[in-house]
């Protein structure tokens, strides 16, 4: 069956790389639409949200899908057969809206975000069993990185979504964010590639100033009818705007429906 490897790793190993999950005639327009992307970010022309380091610089970018940005091949992208193939093997086909950036290397200095994984705050130092309950919840999303150009700057620990920490993790985690970590692994990723990943891993960036990067990060829910409204995340307010909607593709209008419903404004 479709995937079936792949699932198996992902549970094992929590990663998996594949080189079909993107168009091929797909991946120049794309990379041509993330230099412009940065550029417009870089320039002050279009800046929705943006991650930035201490010097100022971005090293995410979103807002991918705003008509402001006017890139509409991310939206393309996102709801493209490639993609999700993938999505629905592992999440149905009960879906909603995401989240897409693009992960990109500052200028001015080398720029990583230290060891974590992608635990609410309070969460992060928390006990065995607090950190255990979280690893253990069933899947609700998928989340991928697609390489536009190489890009070894992803590091994770194989195998650290199932367990928790050992001591000199935890150090890791907590303290110095930026010492090795016994097994860590740096994905390497050629262009056209695709990581699929959970952030359950403990994982870090890694760039460096003179290495281009240009990565497309996407995601997407499982939908639940069930689901209850809550606090818009602030990295995702401007996809509240009324504009957004009417710029997306007609069959991705649904399915950013779903998650509009569910935010408070």
């Amino acid at each position: 069956m479709f995937c079936d490897t792949e699932k198996r790793q992902y549970r094992k190993q929590g990663f998996f790389i594949v080189d079909d999950a993107v168009d091929p005639d797909m991946l120049k327009p794309l990379l041509e639409a993330a230099i412009r992307a940065k550029q417009k970010v870089r320039s002050g022309e279009v800046d929705l949200y943006t991650h930035r380091s201490e010097d100022g610089e971005p090293w995410a970018i979103r807002g991918l899908f705003a008509p402001e940005m006017n890139e509409p091949i991310f939206a393309e992208y996102l709801m493209s057969e490639p993609i999700m193939k993938y999505t629905r093997a592992f999440l149905g086909t009960q879906l909603q809206l995401g989240g897409s950036l693009i992960f990109t290397n500052p200028y001015q200095a080398d720029y990583g975000f230290g060891w974590h994984r992608d635990f609410g705050s309070k969460e992060r130092d928390g006990s065995y069993r607090v950190e255990m309950e979280i690893l253990n919840r069933p899947q609700r999303g998928l989340r991928w990185h697609l390489a536009l150009v190489d890009d070894y700057c992803l590091q994770i620990v194989p195998g650290s979504h199932k367990r928790y920490r050992t001591a000199h993790e935890r150090r890791c985690l907590l303290e110095e964010r930026h010492d090795d970590i016994p097994g860590q692994y740096a994905v390497p990723l050629k262009a056209g590639q695709t990581v699929f990943w959970t952030g359950n891993l403990i994982h870090r960036g890694v760039m460096k100033k003179d290495v281009e990067r240009l990565t497309l990060s996407g995601s997407w829910s499982m939908y639940s009818k069930d689901g209850k409204p809550s606090e818009v995340d602030p990295r995702l307010a401007w996809m509240l705007a009324d504009n957004v909607r009417g710029f997306l593709p007609g069959k991705m209008r649904p399915l950013y429906d779903r998650w509009r419903v569910l935010q408070k404004s």
